[in-house]
């Protein structure tokens, strides 16, 4: 490039800040905080165990009973701790809209 064009060209960059100057609002926004989001409680979101393994030996009717049991409880866990996650995402939610879940205040 010449000189004389690159000359021009510097001269044209140092002109545009000065245009913005002029183009300014007279209402100043200001754009509002992020909004802060809490983290669910990791007792929540830990994988679910899966059913007692049988394997593959003939069982007695105690043994089939006891595993049914285990694996009732690990379901009634389970479903337990997504139920209060859900929860804690509705109540976290609403409070970042501002509004009442279930009675509950937003400001908690």
């Amino acid at each position: 490039m010449k000189p004389a064009k690159i000359l021009m060209l510097a001269a044209l960059l140092s002109v545009l800040p000065a245009c913005a100057v002029s183009t300014k609002s007279d209402r100043l926004v200001v754009a509002p905080p992020p909004p802060v989001l809490r983290k669910a409680d990791s007792a929540l979101t830990t994988k679910c165990l899966g059913p007692v393994d049988l394997g593959d030996k003939p069982l007695t009717q105690a043994q089939l009973e006891k595993l049914w049991i285990t694996d009732r409880e690990r379901l009634l866990s389970c479903i337990r701790r997504h139920l209060a996650l859900v929860g804690f995402y509705a109540d976290r939610d609403a409070g970042l809209e501002g509004m009442a879940v279930a009675g509950k205040a937003a400001s908690k």
